[in-house]
């Protein structure tokens, strides 16, 4: 693979055939590691890569979407270990749990290595696709801040899977811009929900009985359907601002019917087709500069969701 990278890469710098940009005979196969669609976020991410398989068709290049299992890290670690002789790309989206990581970094000696929508500190060269996490928690809240000001007040912050390193770092984001800049904002609860929905919504409803004067909630993980949900069940005031991450059909129908207010996206139809653009420029089957994986955070509110295409 190393020399038809080399080969295409000097013919095309000499000019020498006209037909280099025709499938090459050897189909690259990339294998994507991720959580199942349950997620619309993942859901997104997955029909992400189908549609980048057949816009990149003509580069013989297939992405193969295989689920995992994020709360048992050592099936992961098994099932890296059997693909690394079966493809020719990596795009993994995971917890940073050190067998993972251990994994990963003989893996990327091997064949490229894309992280995605979450880092991983490998200590080895791979590319990361996705936006700046400590940014997006940031800019959540300053929407936050923004939103409840000038009185400020107190807010549930719903985090994920404390090894998701993007979830830590809007976590951390989020807080570093209350402290400096809307210092009457507190965050009077911090729950952790594994990254499951009912956990999610469960914590969040046990929340709000405990503490009914809290005026915003930030939910860094899924679960926003079933926290709109039981919300409602309890027949509770909707006095609070609620933002949250990932558009999909769910959040857009709790944006217009004002059950959430802010959704920062991240675009994952973008994500998948970046991680095989990548996959692509290794190989030498595509021209130009290396391709920068930095995707860019996008804010939705009730009033510009409408009519954006999922």
């Amino acid at each position: 693979m190393a020399r038809e990278r080399a080969v295409i890469s000097s013919a095309r710098k000499l000019g020498l055939d006209r037909n280099l940009h025709a499938a090459p005979l050897k189909s690259l196969r990339v294998c994507v590691l991720m959580k199942p669609p349950q997620n619309p976020f993942y859901e997104r991410l997955a029909r992400g890569f189908r549609e980048a398989n057949l816009l990149f068709a003509p580069q013989a290049v297939t992405a193969y979407v295989s689920h995992i299992d994020v709360l048992a890290p050592e099936t992961i670690h098994l099932q890296l270990e059997k693909m690394v002789t079966n493809y020719d790309a990596l795009v993994i989206v995971a917890p940073a749990r050190q067998s993972i990581v251990g994994a990963l970094r003989d893996i990327g000696e091997r064949i490229p290595v894309i992280t995605l929508a979450t880092d991983l500190p490998l200590g080895v060269p791979h590319h990361y696709v996705g936006p700046n996490n400590y940014q997006a928690g940031r800019l959540a809240g300053e929407l936050m801040g923004r939103l409840l000001e000038p009185a400020g007040g107190s807010i549930l912050l719903v985090a994920g899977l404390q090894e998701f390193r993007g979830h830590e770092e809007r976590k951390n984001g989020f807080k570093s811009i209350l402290h400096a800049e809307f210092p009457r904002c507190t965050i009077v609860s911090e729950i952790e929900n594994l990254d499951q929905s009912t956990m999610a919504a469960d914590s969040v409803v046990a929340a709000l009985l405990e503490t009914p004067s809290v005026r915003g909630i930030y939910n860094i993980s899924q679960g926003n359907d079933e926290i709109a949900r039981r919300i409602g069940e309890c027949s509770m005031s909707r006095a609070f601002a609620f933002i949250c991450h990932d558009l999909s059909e769910t959040t857009r129908s709790l944006l217009l019917s004002r059950q959430i207010d802010v959704v920062i996206d991240q675009d994952p139809l973008l994500e998948a087709r970046r991680a095989v653009e990548i996959v692509l420029h290794h190989y030498g089957r595509t021209n130009g500069a290396p391709i920068d994986g930095s995707t860019p955070i996008r804010v939705f509110f009730r009033e510009n969701v409408a009519n954006e295409i999922l």
